[in-house]
Parts: C-alpha cells; sequence; structure tokens
C-alpha cells in the first residue's frame, strides 16, 4: 500500500523482574532444568514417551507456542485445559457452566459464591485435589498479579468454607464469575512450594486433567500421556505430541507429508493451498480473536461525530477479509462481538461502506486533509496499511505507527495520541460482548468520556438477569455503532487442518484445543 508514511516504533530497555520468592531458577536455567527434566521420554514427535510399547501418538504441529508451563500465568492455552483442570468450564456455545473439579455450586447471596469440590479428583503425583489447593491457586494469582489475575478484579476473598467447600467473594455482583472461575486453573500449592515457585514448576508441572505433561521443551513442544487417576473419561489416545513450528508454510508441509497428524493455526493461505486433498479436511473457525480498532473521540478531529462516521463509512472490510485472509475472516457486522458471542444481536445493521458518503462528511466537517495517526502492532501492518490506503482514498491524510510489541503495549496500558488505535480484543476464553466493551473507555487516558456510555456499560457489569443483562449488551452495541465509537473490520479467522483418519478434534473454541478426544480411525 502506499500514499502513507510508515514509522516502526521500538521499545526502549526492558527490565527484568527479580524472582519471587523461594529457590526459583532464573529463565536461563529453568530451560536447562526444563529439558533435563522433561525430555528423558524423547522430543515431542518422536515415537518414545508413555504408553503402550509401540503405540502411535497422535502428533499435533501448530505455531502457538509456549515458553513455559505456567497455569496461573497463561489465559486461554492448550497445556491448561488438557493437563490442567478448574473448578468449571464454558466454552464457545455452552450456554452454562460444566462441572469439572467441582460438582455443583450456589450463589449463597448477590456477591457470594459456594463450590463443592469433586471428591474422586486427584492430581498427577496421586495426591487429592483439595479446598487448601484451590485456595492457594487463587490467591497466588491475585498476590502475584499473573495474567489471570484480569479474570479476578471483582473477588475480595477466596477461602475454605465448611465440609471442604470452597467460597468466592465479590465486591459486587458479577455476572461473568463463574466464566472467569472457569479460566483459573487449580496447581498442587505442596508441589508449588516444594520446586520453589512458578519458574520450578515448568519444569516439573502437576496438574489434574485428563493428561499429564511427561516432556516441555519451549523450542519444540509438550508431550502428553494419558493420565490413569482421572475422574472422569479416560482420553481417546494415550500418547498425544504437540509440536511448536512456528513457520506456517512448514507447518503445512508437514501435514502434508505426514509428518503430523493436525496442523493448528495455520495461515489463512492454507484454505486455497490444501483444498481439494482428499487425504486432508480443513477447517475455518472464529478465533476469538478481533481487530477492533478505536476512534479517539477525546480529542481532534474525531471529537466530531461527522469525521467519525466518515471514517467508518470509507472502511469496506469485505474487501479486507479477501485480500488479507482469503476470504476467512469474520465479518464485524455493526457491532464489536462477533456472532457465536454472548450480546451479539442479528438485528442490529452494518453500517454500508459508502466512500462518497464519506466525503460529504468530511466537506461538511471541513475536515477534508486531516491528518490522523492509526497506531498498532508491526505483525499487523498489512492490516494497518489497508485500513490507512482505505481512510486516504476519502480525504484522510494518514500516518500509520506500526509498532513493536512493547511499544504497543505501553500505548494500551497508559494510553496513546493516535487518532486511531488497533485495540484488539481477544476473548481468552470468555465469549461475551463485556469483554471487548471494558475497553471503550478505560485506561489512564481514555478514547470516550461519554456519561450515557459509562451508564450503560455499567447497567451491564453487575446485572446478574441473563436476558436481562443480553439486552443492556444490546443496547450498547446500539450506541457504539450510533456514536461512531469503532471501525469495524473483521474478526481474525483460525484455520487448522487434520490427517482424513482423525477425528474427535474440534477448532471451533479459538486458540484452544482439546485434546482428549483426538483419535486415529481404521
Amino acid at each position: 500500500m502506499i500514499g502513507h508514511p510508515t514509522r516502526t516504533n521500538t521499545p526502549g530497555p526492558s527490565r527484568r523482574r527479580p524472582a519471587r520468592r523461594g529457590t526459583a531458577l532464573p529463565a536461563a536455567a529453568c530451560v536447562t532444568v526444563s529439558a533435563l527434566l522433561l525430555t528423558a521420554c524423547g522430543a515431542p514427535g518422536s515415537s518414545s514417551g508413555g504408553g503402550e510399547e509401540g503405540a502411535s501418538p497422535i502428533t499435533m504441529g501448530t505455531t502457538v507456542s509456549e515458553d513455559a508451563i505456567n497455569p496461573l500465568n497463561k489465559q486461554y492455552a492448550t497445556f491448561q485445559f488438557n493437563a490442567f483442570d478448574a473448578l468449571v468450564r464454558q466454552m464457545r456455545g455452552d450456554e452454562e457452566p460444566q462441572p469439572r473439579l467441582a460438582t455443583e455450586w450456589e450463589q449463597a447471596s448477590d456477591t457470594l459464591w459456594r463450590f463443592t469440590l469433586r471428591e474422586d479428583a486427584t492430581f498427577h503425583d496421586g495426591t487429592p485435589v483439595t479446598a487448601e489447593d484451590v485456595v492457594f491457586s487463587f490467591n497466588t494469582i491475585i498476590e502475584e498479579q499473573f495474567a489471570n489475575a484480569s479474570y479476578l478484579t471483582t473477588v475480595t476473598e477466596v477461602r475454605e468454607g465448611e465440609d471442604g467447600t470452597v467460597e468466592i467473594e465479590t465486591a459486587e455482583p458479577d455476572p461473568l464469575l463463574l466464566s472467569h472461575v472457569g479460566q483459573i486453573f487449580i496447581v498442587p500449592k505442596a508441589h508449588w512450594e516444594e520446586v520453589g515457585g512458578a519458574e520450578g514448576f515448568s519444569a516439573d508441572p502437576v496438574g489434574s486433567g485428563p493428561y499429564e505433561i511427561t516432556s516441555f521443551d519451549p523450542s519444540t513442544g509438550v508431550e502428553y500421556r494419558a493420565y490413569d487417576g482421572f475422574w472422569g473419561e479416560a482420553p481417546a489416545t494415550e500418547n498425544v505430541h504437540v509440536r511448536y513450528i512456528t513457520d506456517t508454510g512448514a507447518l503445512s508441509s508437514a501435514l502434508e507429508s505426514g509428518e503430523i497428524d493436525i496442523a493448528h493455526e495455520l495461515a489463512p493461505d492454507a484454505l486455497e493451498i490444501l483444498d481439494g486433498r482428499d487425504d486432508i479436511t480443513v477447517h475455518n473457525e472464529f478465533s476469538g480473536l478481533q481487530n477492533m480498532f478505536q476512534i479517539n473521540a477525546a480529542q481532534e478531529p474525531f471529537d466530531d461525530l461527522r469525521i467519525r462516521q466518515a471514517a467508518v463509512a470509507a472502511i469496506d472490510a469485505p474487501a479486507m477479509i479477501d485480500a488479507l485472509s482469503y476470504g476467512a475472516g469474520i465479518l464485524e457486522d455493526g457491532q464489536v462481538a462477533a456472532e457465536g458471542v454472548f450480546g451479539y444481536s442479528p438485528d442490529i445493521e452494518r453500517p454500508p461502506f459508502d466512500p462518497d458518503r464519506a466525503r460529504e462528511l468530511l466537506e461538511e466537517a471541513d475536515a477534508v486533509g486531516t491528518p490522523i495517526t492509526v497506531s498498532g502492532q508491526a505483525r499487523d501492518t498489512s492490516v494497518l496499511e489497508s485500513l490507512g490506503s482505505q481512510l486516504d482514498a476519502v480525504g484522510f491524510e494518514t500516518t500509520i505507527e506500526a509498532n513493536e510489541i512493547g511499544v504497543w503495549v505501553e500505548q494500551f496500558r497508559n494510553g496513546t495520541d493516535a487518532d486511531i488505535f488497533y485495540r484488539g480484543s481477544s476473548y481468552s476464553g470468555i465469549f461475551d460482548a463485556g469483554r471487548p466493551y471494558s475497553f471503550i473507555s478505560s485506561g489512564e487516558r481514555p478514547f470516550v468520556e461519554d456519561e450515557e456510555w459509562d451508564a450503560l456499560y455499567e447497567a451491564q457489569r453487575s446485572e446478574m438477569d441473563r436476558d436481562q443483562r443480553e439486552q443492556y449488551l444490546v443496547e450498547a452495541s446500539q450506541y457504539v455503532l450510533d456514536q461512531a465509537y469503532v471501525l469495524y473490520t473483521y474478526g481474525r479467522p483460525s484455520v487448522s487442518a487434520s490427517a482424513s483418519d482423525i477425528s474427535g478434534v474440534e477448532f471451533d473454541d479459538g486458540l484452544v484445543v482439546l485434546l482428549d478426544g483426538a483419535v486415529r480411525n481404521g
């Protein structure tokens, strides 16, 4: 794309966080210990490992890699859902949470939830899962401010109740509490402390899920073996290997050659490359990631509704989907929430692509030739430039800021002077419109300062009646559309593929793959 300058920003010197406590090893030592302790059964993709001798494992290659195994400090990762467990589970499409380590739960008051634990759940070292372990896991996340602390912002106390129950108290009614609890994975307190905390645990992980981790190397992948003490249905396949293949072309080639059985998170061009092959099935699902470009309505020029409306009318999202995702992107049809996300409304219509109307609005506002800055991540440069070219075509003069991740994170957290910001939205297992809408007026320098919007957002935050809350979310969506606070583009597709003799694997949960149903047929 041409017609507007592009700047690439890089972060300044990074600062390392000190070791947290105990005898935690430095990161470099952790990798070495991890390799020594966890790769004795062979590198991922090899035939050695747990299970019967000569058994053929299923191998999944993925472009999504992990640098550590810490379920308390990671959001929505495949290893969490296969080797660890939470009190409840609510995947995309589940209207209600499903029992996991908790068999039942009750809302004792507007702000108090009580969970009864499963008596037959054990960790992979054979010790029982107890209320003490649950309380420890929640409190460690909060105290250490691990990544999953963002799910627990309303939680004021987690404690052991009577008869081995767990009680969670919140500062206010929280309609998403159960969904958030489903993203908190439980670790054994005694083992965590014995190995010295997060880094030692990554070298010797112990969970309670259907699979135990027998091998982990951050450069190559993870090996799983079915845990014979699992409380639920046994996995369909004894051994599953996950290999990290960061290059999407190499990932596709590995599947075509039979080196792997499943290819997870391919590039969208795989829809064409693998099309028509009888021995491979290609899957295209919503990844749970959306672009969510937010307009800075708190400053000129976008404090003028007409200029915001002009920007919205300038965007040809279907053309972007065809050009950038081989037609696989999920159209944002006038609301941030995609279809299948709670709060989505089929009655809201996407504003039409109308460049003539965009020019008229700019002329009316005497804003033709207005310089604007679009800021986002360098990895999304093609999306940023496509957006910039469309805005230029109607009369804006756009500068693109393609930032390295550290700079973008700083802008996300502390604000930016950009006129349009690639906010991005990751549902991270919480497929609810309230999650992306939490960004609309948040942060040190919010892009929206609007009391009516604040009232709409607050109304859904504490509404416990599901139907009423859904209506509040729809009203919020319509208001954001009417005020043109967001540029609607598309949700990123999740393209995966599997050999035709593999079944039992679904790809409709975004970046997470549940492996316990995977089986080789014939």
